[in-house]
């Protein structure tokens, strides 16, 4: 039996999670500014998690592969975004304004975050059954620290709960898995910033993950993330009812390179500080070569497509920076591989995920 399926199901599942390979999390490492000001967009994640196989030979016709999940639902916090820039497609319906945050120091807020996923693979025209994986619950606290003149939130942050709920027809070994991930996020704690137009321009973590044998780190990643996209992104110019406005964003994460455009639309007229705006978002990457540390000497892994799409809707309030949102996304993703035996396999992966944003006072 060959090794062929193990590096290619691992390559998947580091890579799957955002179109590329992640980086590991880098403590106060900073999120570059779209086109010197923005970052990625509306708390709407991208494609879903992927899966890591237990087989030990290439991909036959009839081969399983067991799965282990890493979730991630978007982009690594770490990538950098040289090439994001953002335009106004349509200002909307009069009367129109310019939407800013206006945030308060002595408003201290709790985020929860809802995450379902399921995957399904075919190997060599042999369809697997689609798994539904452990659903992740995770709730954080936000305690404001100070606002700039310019109108940046200087803030801190702190994983309070972080559990893991799943069915009994959910096989052991990904129950496990994905306890060991979320176990990582354990007294996770850091700050952030994030602009008067709800641009989130740094995350950190000033503690350390406590990463347990076979943890590959994913959960911290969707912290950061999530932090990174909660609140709804605003444009520059004043917008009514209607407006459109997009974002293009080239992400690039260990040497993987994949295209995100957002494209948002201000549903509702703003009432008052409250308002509504959908996220439709579109990923997409050429075939590319994927590098994966820990893969054996001589075997490679190629991603010959990756087509992501989701969409988002946003309940925001002005005053507040964790929105009402609820994400769905789906990422057909397929991955070649090659061992130093020269065996060859081709998986093709449908992953879907599911993601709801909830924020309160305390």
């Amino acid at each position: 039996m060959k090794q062929g399926t193990r590096v290619l199901a691992c390559v998947v599942a580091l890579a799957a999670g955002d179109g590329c390979s992640r980086d590991a999390p880098r403590v106060d490492a900073p999120v570059e500014r779209e086109a010197g000001s923005g970052a990625s967009g509306a708390s709407a994640p991208g494609p879903a998690p992927g899966l890591t196989g237990s087989a030990a030979e290439a991909p036959t016709a009839g081969a399983s592969v067991d799965p282990v999940p890493f979730p991630s639902a978007s982009p690594s916090a770490n990538a950098a975004l040289p090439g994001s820039s953002t335009r106004l497609l349509d200002a909307g319906q009069p009367p129109r304004r310019e939407l800013r945050y206006r945030w308060h120091v002595d408003q201290r807020e709790q985020l929860s975050m809802d995450l379902r996923t399921s995957a399904a693979t075919e190997i060599a025209g042999s369809k697997q059954p689609e798994i539904t994986l452990p659903a992740v619950h995770i709730v954080l606290d936000i305690d404001p620290r100070s606002v700039t003149p310019d109108g940046d939130l200087h803030y801190a942050w702190r994983v309070r709960e972080a559990t893991v709920t799943s069915q009994l027809q959910t096989p052991s070994p990904i129950a496990d898995g994905m306890r060991v991930e979320v176990g990582a996020i354990d007294h996770l704690a850091g700050s952030a910033v994030v602009t008067s137009r709800g641009l989130g321009s740094e995350v950190s973590v000033e503690t350390a993950p406590s990463l347990e044998a076979g943890a590959t780190g994913q959960m911290v990643e969707q912290v950061r993330q999530t932090l990174r996209d909660v609140a709804a992104p605003m444009p520059e110019e004043e917008i009514g009812r209607g407006a459109r406005w997009q974002r293009i964003s080239q992400l690039d994460a260990k040497g993987s390179h994949l295209t995100q455009t957002d494209t948002f639309t201000l549903v509702d007229p703003v009432t008052g500080d409250t308002g509504v705006v959908d996220d439709v978002l579109a990923q997409t990457a050429p075939p590319q070569l994927l590098r994966t540390p820990g893969m054996n000497p001589g075997a490679e892994a190629r991603m010959e497509s990756m087509l992501g799409s989701g969409d988002a809707s946003t309940h925001f309030d002005l005053t507040r920076l964790v929105p009402l949102t609820r994400f769905s996304g789906t990422t057909t993703m397929i991955v070649s591989g090659q061992s130093n035996r020269d065996a060859t396999g081709r998986v093709t992966m449908v992953m879907r995920v599911g993601l709801d944003l909830q924020g309160r006072p305390r």
